[in-house]
């Protein structure tokens, strides 16, 4: 029986979510961790999050209140280590992490599947929004990159886990790990920077690095089995709104899930993930350099709309609202025509007089117009969010547009 362990704090509205996706899951077990009241203004919220864990009634329960404040990290670490005395697989299910009724189905698969692999270190409900290939075969795929969305592992596998930087030290020491590292994603050891320097509470990243170290894989699937609903802002490590690692709850329910023999890694997915999660470097850099280039055109008098002359382009969409947004509208408008803004994420729905769009709010792009991608630094998720969104459009780099006109010289168009 998989020991299933949910970990709240002040948050009701999401965890009766939670709740009602786990009774349709039917789980037998539910070890409940209410983390310690951290402060006076949280105590309406933690009293009436304590008042709904105390009435589920659809599966045996152990509820646990903490007198004290652990944090996210040590409240699932704890959590989990209390469950895995009682059973050989577990679950950490995170208060803003909704199920799909397929969710426990699955899971029992793949610990049944691989539990004699110990390559396999852990399974999840729901990926990081990853864009798999339209022939791909199988239900799920392997990863370096572990996601915390559902998270669930073995008894063994768990055993030596432990939130310890020096493991990064380790890592790096090792060709083959550090090259997993990577593949990981490059904003792994910038976390593990800010979880030194008290930025976040982080358990999942450190596992990355203990599952690294074992050279082992994680598993995600295809589909949405679980989602997590807080990325609106207040949660421990979610500060910021973004649509960014969204997942469809489409996962169903299946006799037989088709699940590869072995570990088998699919090139195209890990690419996806890097450009989901690597971080861009040296993006300051890279912004002045640009801005160094066309403030060389405006002394020289010249502006980028040699670019478009010269390749035949009287329409375009901006990537960006940003300062390098503002130069090209003022450079080119009204010569060439902006069909409007696209955004990760909008706060407004008009922007400069035209509509603009993100990752929710996408239909209506004219797919013959290019878009120019203002913060290029940005420009591998970019592509990923264009895949996700099914948007075909021809992109272009604003600082291939500066350095082409740079490079051009002579007359303006």
């Amino acid at each position: 029986m998989i020991g299933l362990a949910f970990f709240v704090y002040k948050r009701p509205e999401l965890t009766k979510k939670v709740i009602e996706s786990i009774e349709k899951n039917h789980f037998e077990k539910v070890y409940i961790f209410q983390d310690g009241l951290k402060n006076e203004a949280d105590r309406e919220s933690w009293e009436t999050v304590s008042r709904i864990i105390k009435k589920i009634d659809f599966a045996e329960t152990e509820i646990f209140i903490s007198k004290k404040n652990n944090g996210l990290a040590n409240s699932i670490i704890g959590g989990m280590n209390y469950v895995f005395e009682r059973h050989e697989e577990a679950i950490a299910l995170e208060d803003d992490i909704v199920l799909s009724e397929g969710y426990k189905s699955l899971a029992e698969a793949l610990f049944e599947k691989y539990k004699d692999n110990k390559k396999v270190m852990g399974i999840c409900g729901g990926g990081l929004g990853i864009v798999v290939p339209e022939n791909y075969k199988y239900d799920v795929y392997f990863n370096y990159r572990m996601s915390s969305v559902a998270f669930g592992t073995w008894k063994d596998r768990w055993a030596g886990f432990e939130r310890n930087p020096k493991i990064l030290t380790e890592i790096y020491k090792d060709e083959q790990k550090k090259k997993m590292l990577e593949c990981a994603g490059t904003d792994i050891p910038a976390m593990v920077y800010a979880s030194l320097e008290g930025k976040i509470d982080t358990w999942a990243t450190y596992w990355v690095l203990h599952q690294i170290n074992q050279e082992g894989y994680h598993i995600a699937p295809v589909d949405g089995y679980a989602t997590d609903i807080g990325r609106s802002g207040g949660g421990t490590n979610t500060v910021n709104c973004t649509y960014r690692y969204d997942i469809e709850l489409n996962g169903r329910k299946k006799e037989k899930y088709n699940l590869p023999e072995d570990i088998f890694i699919e090139d195209e997915i890990i690419q996806e993930t890097k450009s989901l999660m690597d971080i861009a470097e040296n993006k300051f850099q890279k912004y002045f350099d640009i801005l160094c280039m066309w403030m060389r055109l405006y002394q020289e008098h010249r502006g980028v709309g040699d670019y478009f002359c010269d390749h035949g382009i009287s329409n375009i969409y901006i990537y960006g609202q940003g300062n390098l947004a503002e130069f090209l509208y003022h450079d080119i408008y009204p010569s060439v025509g902006i069909a409007g803004y696209i955004v990760e994420m909008r706060k407004m729905a008009v922007y400069n007089g035209r509509n603009v769009f993100d990752m929710k709010n996408y239909e209506g792009i004219e797919e013959n117009v290019p878009i120019v991608i203002t913060p290029s630094y940005d420009l591998a998720f970019i592509k990923h969010f264009f895949k996700k969104c099914h948007i075909k459009n021809e992109v272009i780099a604003i600082d291939d547009i500066v350095k082409y006109v740079i490079n051009k010289g002579g007359e303006i168009c």
